[in-house]
């Protein structure tokens, strides 16, 4: 039996404005009223997650920053995954001769050296204003605790990029192409998928009473660990091949999760007739 629902947000849960939908906020109440349990997994950040249950009038557990912090359901906090700060150093100098937004990303607050066209534009897609810091580098330096970085541009110089990280600092990252223009680089072994392991073993549940919903690759990781793993049919092919389920929203994979549910039910009850 499913006891536990996970929805990524943007792109799955969040609209195109970074709204709920009312489809989507009835299928949740559903959710809440069936006692089901729900957790974000973003790359956002926990405080932005909040703000998203506080509009929808809402309770979850939270997996934010891909993975990096994971915080319960009356909002204390469990663990977080940080850099380590010569790692982060090294990163961040692969990315200077890269024309790409580059934001610095710590537990609730993302830095940028300087403000431009480019990164209004990103800003714009955020809940937080960026925190200008021009030393950035230095701060990296000075043990700045930070848990992401991420950049933004060209898909095609991402993937330079990607493949330049993965030649230098391959064995020490996680590299993913987590929207249409963003390349999330993380901590070695930090992920959804392992953050949500953690979650579940601290709430006493099994993988496969849980469901997750995604639409992007840092999302994948998430799919491989339970056999109900849901992606939306928007989503990239090669995310969609991982997922054992294509839906529209996340209200068509509630409905899924409680048709399973009533039948897993049906079949309990008819075992322990015989």
């Amino acid at each position: 039996m499913i006891k536990l629902i996970v929805s990524d947000l943007d792109g799955t849960l969040l609209d195109h404005s970074k709204k709920v939908s009312p489809r989507e906020q009835a299928a949740l109440k559903k959710v809440k009223e069936a006692d089901i349990l729900l957790c974000l997994a973003s790359g956002r950040m926990n405080v932005e997650m909040q703000q998203v249950l506080e509009e929808i009038g809402h309770r979850a557990y939270s997996v934010s920053q891909n993975g990096a912090f994971i915080h319960l359901e009356d909002g204390s906090f469990l663990k977080s995954q940080l850099f380590e700060p010569e790692l982060a150093y090294q990163a961040y100098q692969l990315l200077q001769d890269f024309d790409v937004v580059k934001i610095v990303c710590s537990g609730e607050a993302n830095y940028i050296t300087h403000l431009t066209p480019a990164s209004d534009d990103v800003q714009s897609r955020t809940f937080r204003p960026f925190i200008l810091k021009e030393d950035i580098q230095q701060s990296l330096k000075a043990d700045l605790p930070i848990c992401k970085i991420s950049t933004f541009g060209d898909i095609h110089i991402l993937l330079t990029l990607k493949a330049l990280m993965e030649e230098k600092l391959g064995d020490q990252v996680e590299l993913f192409i987590s929207d249409k223009d963003c390349l999330d680089i993380m901590p070695r072994q930090v992920s959804k998928g392992n953050s949500l392991l953690a979650l579940i073993a601290q709430l006493g549940l099994k993988p496969e009473e849980i469901a997750c919903i995604g639409d992007s690759f840092n999302d994948v990781s998430m799919f491989g660990i339970t056999p109900h793993s849901y992606a939306m049919k928007g989503a990239h092919p090669e995310v969609k091949q991982q997922a054992n389920y294509h839906v529209e929203s996340v209200a068509e994979a509630v409905e899924h999760v409680f048709a399973y549910n009533e039948k897993y039910m049906s079949e309990q009850k008819g075992s322990t007739i015989l």
